[in-house]
């Protein structure tokens, strides 16, 4: 039964991972509205971690306790997505920095609580 309750956390933890994934890879164009390259410029990184954190979210979703360091990783590009968000040095619009590091936040919090979930059985 245990094992079962762990699956469901991971597995809704990762869900909730691609999903912000998702989100964070459309809130450039949504929010910024500009379709020239030079709009998408500032947030290359960001979108690029944005890509990983979704296709870890969807591993996570997929096989739940198979790769347990996954969890890890994926705290681990959460928080470099926070540190991306506060140093945002070239430009941007702050609405869309501001959705990536709350969002982030949301990732990092998803998948510590999973974490503390799977070490407390």
């Amino acid at each position: 039964m245990g094992d079962l309750h762990g699956r469901t956390v991971e597995s809704r933890a990762g869900v909730a991972a691609f999903l912000a994934g998702v989100w964070l890879i459309a809130a450039p164009p949504v929010l910024h509205f500009g379709a020239s390259l030079h709009a998408f410029r500032p947030y290359w990184l960001s979108m690029g971690l944005a890509v990983v954190i979704m296709l870890l979210g969807m591993v996570r979703a997929m096989a739940p306790l198979d790769v347990p360091f996954i969890r890890h990783l994926t705290i681990v590009l959460a928080l470099s997505l926070i540190v991306v968000a506060l140093l945002r040095t070239d430009g941007g619009i702050a609405t869309v920095w501001l959705n990536q590091l709350v969002v982030g936040g949301l990732v990092a919090l998803s998948a510590g609580l999973a974490l503390l979930l799977s070490l407390r059985r």
